[in-house]
């Protein structure tokens, strides 16, 4: 998955459920398309992340073909541990710093750089792909360099959606930015396994690496989005992020969602990413992976849909908890799936259920931080998925490189599960925590 869909997606889990408690009387899903600048942004978001996922999908077997290709098939899940290796360590790197770029930086031209040098990497992978000059080495590289640029890209799109809208139709918009990126990991595999038995995996990256400019030419299209007027004023970068981190820290409900987040991070969720190691193992091919992940894509929607239905439910610590026990026990039970139409079964399920701890843990996020600290709270969540989900993806593929991917699924699971319960019987404060909805909705503040 690239990182920006995998990111955005995750974060806006929650932003819906959240908006929901602060705004039950909000009108239809559809009305922030009513609103020039937000529909031009939200259609140019749908290409684009169509495009990243028949991008996800091609990229996954590509690196499955090129550990074949130099004669070690069994390293096929470590090659694609290398390329979650890639995208941790910047992603840890300049995680928190992306959400205070954000908040200093005229958004709108920050989006347009941002994905502008999306696409430019992406040519040039499709450019290598194409002309058969491809290797681990050089994935991992473009792999690296664009998990930097998304470390910036997505808290900007995050803060962007506010200001494009009146306060009444917010819940729409994230409504339908949801739908987006959930719809999109349905669509885009789906698409991509019927596009490369004629293209090839080059050819979707090619479409890729043209989507993105739907997305900037819509941003050239919107009204700019100014820095806050104090932007100048405030403390320094590295003193923001320090009184962002504290808070969290300090806070017993987000430090637990916080240890969880990275526990599932590590240890189950980059399941999504070793989708075309565990196709081998169930000895199928690249349009059978395809519908793997369209099945986890559909999971996931259900997932969205069904957190947006739970507005009025106010354990939210206890379910989270439930949540990331029901997703470690969904992946054990994939990991022993011997047929492709178990497995998705298996894989969609789980899907559902990480989108429903990814909803909980956001809305936590969001509820209980002050608002003049929320920004840098979230980047330590934008942190995590940026940078410990693709160090998991490593760990889980050396693990399945060992032991076989299947077996690394069932140990994964059944840590989170272990973990789960823990959290359960000792953290109170988190098996307590309720639904606490911001006294108001900024709209039109950074």
């Amino acid at each position: 998955m690239t990182d920006r869909t995998r990111v955005t997606r995750e974060l806006e889990a929650g932003a819906l459920d959240e908006a929901a408690a602060a705004e039950p009387g909000r009108t239809s899903m559809l009305a922030a398309l009513e609103y020039r600048d937000f529909r031009l942004f939200w259609f140019g978001l749908v290409v684009s992340n169509i495009g990243s996922w028949m991008q996800t999908y091609g990229l996954g077997w590509l690196v499955v073909q090129l550990a074949i290709r130099d004669g070690v098939p069994q390293l096929a899940p470590f090659y694609l541990g290398l390329v979650g290796l890639a995208r941790a360590i910047p992603g840890i790197v300049f995680g928190l710093f992306g959400g205070v770029v954000a908040d200093r930086a005229e958004r709108r031209g920050l989006l347009i750089v941002t994905q502008t040098s999306a696409a430019i990497v992406a040519a040039v992978l499709a450019v290598l792909t194409i002309t058969e000059h491809v290797n681990i080495v050089e994935i991992v590289m473009l792999s690296a360099l664009n998990s930097i640029i998304f470390s910036f890209d997505a808290p900007t799109r995050q803060a962007m959606v506010p200001r494009m809208v009146d306060e009444p139709q917010l819940m729409s918009a994230i409504g339908l930015n949801s739908a987006a990126f959930n719809g999109a990991t349905l669509v885009g595999p789906l698409v991509g396994g019927v596009l490369i038995v004629p293209f090839g995996v080059g050819g979707l990256m090619v479409v890729n690496a043209i989507s993105y400019f739907a997305v900037v030419v819509a941003l050239l299209l919107i009204a700019p989005q100014p820095a806050p007027l104090d932007a100048a004023h405030r403390r320094s970068m590295l003193d923001s992020i320090r009184e962002g981190v504290s808070y969290v820290r300090r806070e017993p409900v987000l430090r637990w969602v916080v240890l969880l987040s990275i526990a599932t991070a590590l240890f189950t969720r980059p399941y999504i990413q070793l989708l075309p190691a565990e196709a081998t193992v169930l000895g199928v091919g690249a349009v059978e992976l395809s519908y793997l992940l369209a099945a986890s894509g559909a999971g996931a929607l259900g997932g969205a849909l069904a957190t947006a239905a739970l507005g009025t439910w106010q354990r939210r610590g206890l379910l989270l908890v439930g949540a990331a026990f029901l997703h470690g026990a969904l992946l054990t039970a994939f990991g022993a799936q011997g047929t492709l139409v178990g497995a998705m079964v298996f894989v969609g399920l789980t899907s559902f259920f990480v989108m429903v701890f990814l909803g909980m843990a956001n809305t936590l996020m969001q509820t209980r931080t002050p608002d003049h600290l929320r920004g840098r709270a979230m980047s330590v969540h934008t942190m995590i998925f940026m940078g410990f989900m693709p160090l998991g993806q490593m760990l889980l593929g050396s693990v399945g490189t060992v032991l076989g991917i299947d077996r690394a699924f069932v140990i994964g699971g059944v840590i989170v599960m272990g973990l789960a319960v823990f959290a359960a019987t000792r953290a109170p404060a988190l098996r307590a925590a309720t639904a606490a909805p911001r006294a108001r909705l900024a709209a039109r503040s950074g």
